[in-house]
Formats: C-alpha cells, structure tokens, sequence
C-alpha cells in the first residue's frame, strides 16, 4: 500500500488537537500501571500518548506516542 502525504497529514492534526484538549484537560487519560504516567487515546485515530504531569512546574512530559499494533512501554492499570 503506498504512504499517503494528505492521510498523515490527517493523522498529525488528529493527535495535536488531541493535545491541545490535554492542555486543558491534564488529567483526562487514564492512569497505568507506572506511577504517574497516563495514557490519552487521540480522537478519529487510535493513537495513544502516554504523558506524566508536573504540578510544581505546570508541565504536561510527553513520553511517547504510539500505534496501538506496536508493542506499549506501559501498560494499562
């Protein structure tokens, strides 16, 4: 099948608004199983960002986004 510049484009702005919802929402994903770490699942795409927060500095850390099919650093709790 051949890569599609317009599908990741698709996909790229999926995962930033999903973001963006983060910002406002720092604590809408779902916690896992290693202290302090959440998963997001991006809207219209199943891509997941796992993140961690820092109250003290006001920070969201992204620690990774994946595809599901790929194999997860974390896991869910």
């Amino acid at each position: 099948m051949e890569r599609s510049p317009q599908a990741a484009l698709r996909v790229r702005a999926a995962i930033l608004e999903s973001l963006q919802n983060l910002i406002l929402f720092p604590h809408v994903g779902r916690q896992q199983k290693a202290e302090g770490v959440r998963k997001l699942v991006t809207r219209h795409y199943p891509y997941l960002v796992y993140y961690t927060t820092d109250e003290a500095a006001e920070e969201i850390v992204i620690l990774t986004i994946q595809h599901p099919a790929r194999e997860r650093e974390h896991s869910d709790d």
